[in-house]
C-alpha cells in the first residue's frame, strides 16, 4: 500500500509541479486512488472555539465513516457518516447538513499529506493520510 500511495503522489506532485500549468489540482479519480481504503486525519482551522480534530475512513463502496471531537480535548470521540463520489473530475464528499459537503480541488506531498485547497469559508484543510483504518472507524 506504501509503494502504491508513493507514486500517486509522486505522480501528482510532477501534474502540480508542472511550469506550464498555473492552478493544476489532481484529479478527483487521482484523489480516490490515494484516500479509498484509507484514513485522513484533519482539524478545520487552528484549534480554537468551536474547532473540531476529525478522521474519516473511506470505503471502497463510497461511503465515509468518521468521528471528531474538539481540538483541545482528548478522547470523546463523536462518530458521522457520509458518503463520497468523483464528479466532473473532482472528489466530492457529502458528510451532512452542519460539515463542510462539496466537490473540491486538493493537492498531494511526498509526504503523505493532502490539502483540499480553497474551501469556501476555510480556506485550505490539511490530512493526514494514514494506511487502512487504524481506528477501526
Amino acid at each position: 500500500m506504501k509503494t502504491h500511495l508513493l507514486a500517486a503522489l509522486t505522480a501528482a506532485l510532477f501534474v502540480v509541479a508542472s511550469p506550464s500549468m498555473a492552478e493544476v489540482y489532481m484529479p478527483g479519480h487521482q484523489v480516490a486512488g490515494i484516500i479509498v481504503g484509507n484514513t485522513i486525519e484533519g482539524q478545520y482551522r487552528e484549534c480554537g472555539a468551536a474547532r473540531n480534530v476529525f478522521r474519516e475512513h473511506y470505503t471502497t463502496d463510497g461511503k465515509i465513516l468518521g468521528e471528531e471531537r474538539p481540538c483541545n480535548q482528548v478522547g470523546d470521540w463523536t462518530s458521522y457518516g457520509g458518503a463520497w463520489t468523483v464528479e466532473d473530475g473532482k472528489f466530492c464528499v457529502n458528510l451532512g447538513s452542519d460539515r463542510s459537503s462539496g466537490c473540491f480541488d486538493y493537492e498531494a506531498d511526498a509526504d503523505g499529506n493532502l490539502t483540499r485547497v480553497g474551501e469556501p469559508g476555510v480556506g485550505n484543510t490539511n490530512f493526514k493520510i494514514y494506511d487502512g483504518n487504524p481506528n477501526n472507524l
